[in-house]
């Protein structure tokens, strides 16, 4: 594991940055105005997604080249991110090199938060008290001999944990025949799963009438069901 008090040098003092999401509003008839939207914005993403001619119905065939497309496009994702050398097979080594970049992610941004002094560790004086009442009780389990600070060596002790344990859980979601490696096969597999449950959600939620085709009539009806409402009308 890469991960030393070296890297945690190195990594002192690097911002991380954070969003905030807002409350939701309300309109005049008390819906969510923006679960609304979020809605709308879901099913026009929908139709883009796979209404290939645009004619406001996803029929079985654009289900079909869609599910090709998506496919490709998180296999295209997955090997950026981890098939270094880009011969369509991730190994072990290659996998760990990139969930050890997490780590040490994770780390520089647990630093810049609460190593207010900069020396490498995190004490209980550092551990802001946050404006909801919540202390940094959760840093506890770093602090492994339980002296009130968590050293270099205990935090790239949780960092190397961190990395093991993305790495296992790639692992176990790709790697169907444990040999460490994640074959083009297999990562294709775990894709085409990823799309034929999402379409099936798309069918069970949208085709109203079972015909494996999912009209803008039928997500009216959806969506009139739920929010009192219609989507829109096709143009």
């Amino acid at each position: 594991m890469k991960i030393t008090t070296t890297t945690i040098a190195v990594v002192i003092g690097l911002a991380a940055a954070r969003a905030v999401a807002g409350a939701g509003l309300l309109d005049s008839a008390g819906a969510n105005v923006c679960s609304t939207n979020q809605v709308h914005a879901s099913l026009a993403s929908l139709l883009s997604q796979f209404d290939a001619d645009g004619d406001g119905t996803i029929t079985s065939n654009e289900f079909a080249s869609g599910s090709a497309s998506l496919v490709q496009e998180l296999q295209s994702g997955f090997l950026g991110k981890y098939d270094a050398n880009q011969d369509g097979t991730v190994t072990a080594d290659e996998s760990l090199a990139v969930n050890q970049a997490v780590a040490e992610a994770w780390l520089t941004n647990l630093l810049a938060r609460f190593d207010v002094n900069g020396d490498g560790a995190i004490t209980t004086n550092e551990i802001p008290r946050f404006r909801w009442g919540h202390d940094g009780s959760f840093l506890a389990g770093y602090d492994t001999n339980g002296d009130g600070v968590i050293s270099s060596d205990e935090l790239a002790a949780a960092a190397e944990a961190l990395a093991n344990d993305l790495q296992d859980r790639l692992l176990a979601k790709y790697d169907t025949n444990q040999d460490g490696d994640i074959s083009l096969e297999e990562s294709l597999a775990v894709h085409q799963a990823v799309i034929d449950e999402k379409i099936a959600a798309i069918l069970a939620k949208f085709d109203l009438d079972g015909d494996g085709d999912v009209t803008t009539a039928e997500m009216n009806s959806v969506f009139q069901a739920r929010f009192g409402t219609g989507f829109f009308r096709h143009r």
